[in-house]
């Protein structure tokens, strides 16, 4: 990826053993990363001038293709800056594949969509005919069984209204799960939908059982994906899917199945 004319400098001075394939990045909107105006041409003219590159792929990233702007105005100063300018393109990000025909060109850049997220703040996964890749899960390693006032976790920041039986979750920040997910957050135990309880902790979580009577210590517990959108706990804790999916700790055992 070439967004910058430093990286172009250190090209020229590399010594390679055979030409590379580059990226060429546009800045049309975003204003991260890439070249704008009329720097595009100068510097794109510079990088086939160096005789290190096999192939220029042309490209920029939206900003708001899930968003009321969409992409139209950015599309537009892309068409203009590479007008006749050789090389395949590449535009669209998971919204714009989704939203957005008209952006596919030569190569595509699937992400969230890839986990079986949403891009979009208001449609589903589901409605979009994705489905989840990733499943966090855990399991009861504690019930607790609390009275009419008894409070729950750091602070005491969940107090009861009535008798509950309560399962402790061995799952917390340290993990990756959000540590401002509040009380009422969605969570599955032994495959039945119920509600976190309390505060995250560093290593552990509560959930009410009362919904889910048959649940023993060992029950499986999922925190997100399968029947549980990773999305959906999102916005419970007031941020995106994204932020979920990266967050997952290394400490975190990973099972690939087929």
């Amino acid at each position: 990826m070439v967004h910058d004319l430093e990286q172009i400098l250190m090209l020229e001075r590399a010594k390679l053993a055979s030409q590379i394939a580059v990226y060429f990045k546009l800045n049309t909107g975003m204003n991260r990363l890439g070249f704008s105006g009329a720097h595009v041409r100068a510097a794109y003219n510079r990088l086939q001038a160096s005789g290190k590159v096999s192939g220029i792929t042309l490209m920029t990233h939206f900003a708001d293709a899930d968003g009321p702007s969409g992409v139209a105005g950015e599309l537009a100063r892309m068409r203009e800056w590479t007008a006749g300018l050789p090389g395949d393109v590449s535009l669209a990000n998971s919204a714009a594949v989704l939203r957005f025909p008209e952006t596919h060109a030569d190569w595509v850049r699937p992400g969230i969509m890839l986990y079986g997220c949403t891009p979009f703040a208001d449609r589903s996964a589901e409605s979009l005919g994705l489905q989840p890749v990733m499943t966090l899960s855990s399991e009861i390693i504690s019930i607790q069984e609390i009275k009419p006032g008894d409070r729950v976790g750091y602070s005491g920041a969940f107090a009861a209204g009535q008798r509950m039986r309560i399962g402790v979750v061995a799952c917390g920040y340290a993990d990756g799960y959000p540590r401002h997910a509040p009380s009422g957050t969605p969570i599955m135990v032994a495959g039945k939908r119920t509600a976190t309880m309390g505060r995250v902790s560093m290593d552990m979580l509560c959930a009410d059982l009362g919904p889910i009577p048959e649940t023993r210590v060992g029950s499986t517990v999922t925190l997100w994906g399968e029947g549980l959108p990773a999305d959906e706990v999102a916005a419970s804790a007031g941020t995106v899917g994204y932020e979920l999916l990266c967050a997952l700790a290394p400490r975190v055992p990973q099972l690939d199945i087929q």
